[in-house]
């Protein structure tokens, strides 16, 4: 009988220690989110929990499910789930356990819970805080239960629970503390409570977790109770909290001063949002000095600090530190909660330090506004409160600085940088004033410069770039030119799909039409940048730039391009583009044989994005037209051209022999002809290359049946030699005299001739000169 009983109790072991091993190996890859779990006895109300585990899919069951149920949530098509909820469900006034199991359909691995459930022995408040201030954010109130032993209850979801305000004996004093606390619906809020409570709040109940807000200052007692039967017995739990107004002492943070300054507190209070100061002294606040130390050396039958109550400044004596406190005067107040307070040191200058703003970078910029502190630190690195009554001795180089607003004290400086270059401004902390207005010098004043350096304002150039939106990505590249600044930039783009920009400042436009602003910041001081804006439009209209429209055969004729675009819809703005030279254009000419169109297309210039080439073949007109299509786009631009003969002279070929007073008619060829759209601007110049030596004149009356184009040009001598005639842009006939006046002195010394020669008797020649147009 002995070993059946000790076979029963194996068998009934191995499978445990089975499930054992299985379920330690099983945890080092899932867990479940709690190993035990400790719910209360209710009868009234079930207590639900729920159990999830971090991986894996699993089948759940309960060895004791009158002790606790567990049931899956979101089961899959495998009958199985990932969570589920367990439920107290014993009726026994008695500590029972069940065990939860949960098997992977996978692995066929175990995870185990041990639910417990027992009965609530005492509750209790707890919360962050006991104190509450006026108009600040409420305040959460949660109850934790407790058993026989001491534990925790896990959860207490569901159970109601009555909270109110109580009066107590602490709150004798106000007599109207009963109403400086409300509680808070969670739905009253901004804030998300757990479903549960979400839940009760709708069929007006309240459950373990509420919000209370202050009404007034004051004390305020809260007690909640179990609303379960089965509870009865178990004490109400209690919390006392105190309602404050939110106060603030300014400064609140450590102060150092000078022996022989002061500082002024203020004490602000926080109400509907706002801060509002309250004005010192007043009937419920009152300023402290406490717990006067003099430092080593000092006197000790001496304080550190004296406070004026009726202005609540403090003056700083000697050196050492002391306590400013902040406190109630109300009795019942007073000591109550944490009011502000800080701590004062006195303390010996230790170095200067300049600080500027905006930037915080000793990198400046002519024309630029900038304010500059000079602040003093003691010999530990703490910095130093300047009252009115210090004296700090600032030197900014009126070269480089326009100094255009300070403090009495010399601490603050607001400046404007005028010109670029490098400089240096200094600082000399030097006395203090005391209460009487006298200066008393510092033994040993402190010192310090600071280096600073100033560039002109970043331009980049050129400030607009417009180009025609193109299907294909990176149609365009421009090479932005920066100026001024430190010479180091740092590039970036507004609207990446737009344009893009390299580190070098090489522009590309993307995909997209619309604007972008490329910018260049100054890596020295990234608060320093030039901008430019890229606009990727589309075209709308195409013209021809001015230009010269008429060429000598075999010279070529550059034709630029003007093509605009719209910038918005709304001021219909048109701008021309920067640059089209990726445009497919399509070139025709009315009459061929007279100009010959040239590969290429013009580079991008000042005044036009593109543009074509011809080369005068023969002479003529013609019309050419340039035209652009692109989906709806169609855009073109005429204009006329011509080709004209060289301008050669016919008579004589190159060299016309003429004596003295005598003139030679000349006759020349080729050249311009009237222009066909506007002849009557045709006009002719007739130059000499020496105009001393030869005149010149028009002879229309020669061959009266040109008179209608007049071209002649008449050549004058005043001595043996060679002149030459430049005839522009003239067709006709003219006739040019020559006379002989005289003899010029320099030749006649040069050919030493003796003195009482005759004087020369005036001759003179004429050639008649043909200019004939092209045919």
């Amino acid at each position: 009988m002995a070993e059946l009983g000790f076979r029963s109790v194996l068998l009934l072991l191995l499978p445990l220690l089975l499930l054992t091993s299985g379920f330690s190996h099983h945890s080092q890859a899932a867990k479940l989110n709690i190993p035990k779990v400790l719910l209360p006895l209710a009868r009234s109300t079930k207590i639900n929990f729920t159990l999830e585990a971090t991986e894996g899919c699993y089948r759940w069951s309960s060895n004791r499910p009158e002790v606790a149920s567990v049931e899956s949530i979101d089961m899959d098509e495998r009958q199985c789930s990932q969570r589920a909820v367990l439920q107290a469900r014993s009726t026994q006034l008695s500590r029972l356990t069940s065990i939860i199991l949960a098997e992977d359909v996978v692995t066929g691995q175990v995870l185990r819970c041990d639910a417990i459930v027992d009965v609530i022995s005492e509750i209790q408040i707890v919360s962050t805080t006991r104190e509450l201030h006026l108009e600040d954010s409420p305040l959460e109130l949660m109850i934790h239960a407790l058993d026989s032993e001491g534990n925790t209850f896990s959860t207490l979801a569901g159970l109601v629970f009555d909270w109110s305000l109580v009066k107590g004996m602490e709150t004798a004093t106000f007599p109207d503390s009963y109403s400086s606390l409300r509680v808070l619906k969670f739905s009253e809020s901004t804030y998300t409570p757990p479903t549960y409570i979400s839940e009760m709040e709708r069929v007006g109940k309240q459950g373990d977790i509420i919000l209370v807000s202050g009404i007034k200052t004051g004390h305020a007692k809260l007690k909640a109770k179990i609303q379960e039967p089965l509870y009865t017995h178990v004490g109400a739990a209690e919390v006392q909290l105190l309602i404050l107004e939110n106060i603030l002492l300014s400064p609140a943070y450590d102060v150092y001063l000078l022996a022989g300054t002061s500082i002024k507190y203020k004490v602000q209070k926080i109400r509907q949002g706002k801060i509002t100061e309250l004005s010192m002294p007043c009937d419920q606040y009152e300023l402290q000095l406490k717990n006067s130390v003099v430092a080593p050396g000092g006197d000790a039958y001496s304080v550190v600090a004296e406070l004026d109550p009726s202005t609540s400044t403090v003056f700083a004596l000697q050196h050492g530190h002391a306590n400013i406190v902040l406190d109630h005067k109300t009795l019942g107040m007073k000591g109550a909660s944490r009011l502000p307070n800080s701590t004062l040191y006195v303390v010996e200058p230790g170095y200067l330090v300049f600080k500027i703003n905006p930037g915080e970078r000793w990198v400046l910029e002519t024309g630029r506004t900038y304010e500059i502190f000079i602040e003093v630190f003691d010999k530990s690195s703490n910095k130093i409160y300047l009252s009115d009554n210090v004296r700090i001795e600032p030197t900014f180089p009126e070269e480089f600085f326009e100094v255009l607003e300070s403090s009495l004290n010399g601490s603050y400086h607001r400046v404007k940088a005028v010109k670029n270059g490098q400089t240096v401004i200094e600082g000399m902390l030097r006395a203090v004033v005391d209460r009487r207005g006298t200066e008393h010098a510092l033994p040993v004043p402190v010192r310090n410069e600071q280096d600073v350096e100033i560039y002109n304002p970043i331009v980049l150039s050129p400030s607009i770039l417009t180009f025609p939106w193109q299907p294909k990505e990176g149609a365009y590249q421009y090479t932005i030119k920066a100026s001024g600044g430190s010479g180091n930039f740092s590039w970036s783009s507004s609207n990446a799909a737009v344009a893009t920009v390299t580190v070098k400042g090489v522009m590309t436009t993307v995909r997209d039409v619309g604007v972008s602003t490329v910018y260049a910041h100054d890596l020295r001081n990234p608060l320093h940048y030039g901008e430019m804006k890229v606009y990727v439009i589309e075209p709308v209209r195409m013209e021809f730039a001015p230009c010269v429209v008429e060429a000598r055969v075999n010279l070529t004729l550059e034709l630029p391009l003007r093509i605009f675009g719209q910038l918005s819809s709304e001021d219909g703005e048109k701008v021309t583009l920067s640059d089209c030279s990726h445009f497919d254009l399509q070139v025709q000419m009315e009459n061929h044989g007279v100009f010959q169109l040239q590969d290429g297309r013009l580079l991008p210039g000042q005044q036009h994005c593109s543009g074509v080439r011809v080369q005068a073949v023969s002479p003529g007109y013609t019309n050419l037209l340039v035209s652009y299509t692109h989906g709806n786009v169609h855009l073109s631009a005429k204009i006329t051209i011509a080709a004209y003969p060289p301008l050669r002279a016919v008579d004589p070929v190159s060299v016309a022999l003429v004596t003295l007073g005598s003139s030679k008619d000349m006759l020349f060829e080729g050249g311009p002809k009237p222009w066909i759209l506007e002849p009557s601007k045709f006009f002719r110049n007739l130059t000499a290359e020496d105009p001393s030596s030869v005149s010149l004149a028009n002879r229309p009356g020669v061959r009266a049946k040109l008179l209608h184009s007049p071209a002649s040009g008449v050549r004058a001598c005043g001595l043996l030699g060679e002149q030459t005639v430049f005839v522009h842009h003239e067709s006709g006939v003219a006739a040019i005299t020559v006379s002989a006046l005289g003899y010029q002195t320099s030749h006649l010394e040069k050919a030493a001739v003796l003195p009482g020669f005759e004087p020369l008797t005036v001759v003179s020649a004429t050639l008649d000169l043909l200019l004939s147009p092209p045919l």
